[in-house]
């Protein structure tokens, strides 16, 4: 199996090395504007730069995975295609809503802005370390990317459509996600039929980066029984 990691509004596919280090047969994708070229304004324009990604490698077999406005682009793709493996949804929920002081902040000092919400995105128990590394990784985005890129998640609403997933999902979040919230999580469990739960103690928003190690082993565990279940695409 495949696993393609999509990131976050304002991120890169940095969001993902401690991943990349780890799986093999691993692609973690750059959307455009993240951060040469012009970005894109809404989700669905998103899902088609991945559908074109995923054309251009000839990627099968593929694991979907999704961090924030990575997960509703995920949720969309599957809901467009019916044609993944599985799909794991990090940090994300069927609707987005941005607090406006985010938005706010980056017109008026993008800096700012990225100490900001590198401070929401992480645990109180989180070290600096990887606060301030994702605050430089937002200031390597263009503002108007990265406030494209947070409106388009204050836009998309797929309240009424996740319960029409039905290929393998897990679903995972840190129990101290400002961002989105476990509840955000909690409700993709109700309404996808058969998907996982995992709720990874001590991380926030940035649980991937946080507390790698859980949250590599709830992937394994996840790739571990599809394969167990001779699943595919």
């Amino acid at each position: 199996m495949a696993l393609l990691f999509i990131h976050g509004a304002g991120a890169t596919s940095l969001t993902w090395r401690l991943q990349l280090l780890h799986f093999r047969n691993a692609f973690a994708i750059d959307l455009p504007g993240h951060p040469n070229g012009p970005g894109l304004k809404t989700i669905e324009e998103y899902v088609g730069s991945v559908e074109k990604y995923v054309k251009e490698k000839a990627i099968g077999n593929l694991v979907l995975v999704g961090h924030s406005m990575g997960g509703a682009i995920v949720m969309s793709y599957e809901l467009r295609n019916l044609n993944s493996a599985g799909l794991i949804l990090v940090g994300t929920g069927a609707r987005l809503r941005v607090h406006p002081d985010i938005l706010s902040a980056i017109l008026r000092n993008y800096e700012e802005a990225a100490r900001l919400i590198a401070g929401w995105a992480v645990s109180p128990s989180c070290g600096r370390v990887i606060k301030d590394r994702l605050a430089r990784d937002m200031l390597k985005i263009r503002p108007e990317v990265t406030f494209d890129d947070f409106s388009a998640c204050n836009k998309f609403d797929g309240m009424n459509d996740v319960e029409k997933i039905s290929c393998p999902t897990l679903i995972i979040c840190g129990t101290d996600d400002k961002l989105t919230p476990p509840k955000y999580s909690q409700y993709l469990h109700d309404k996808i039929r058969g998907s996982k739960l995992v709720v990874i103690p001590k991380a926030g928003h940035t649980v991937m980066l946080e507390e790698h190690r859980p949250f590599n082993g709830a992937v394994e565990a996840f790739l571990a029984e599809l394969q167990a279940s001779g699943h595919e695409a």
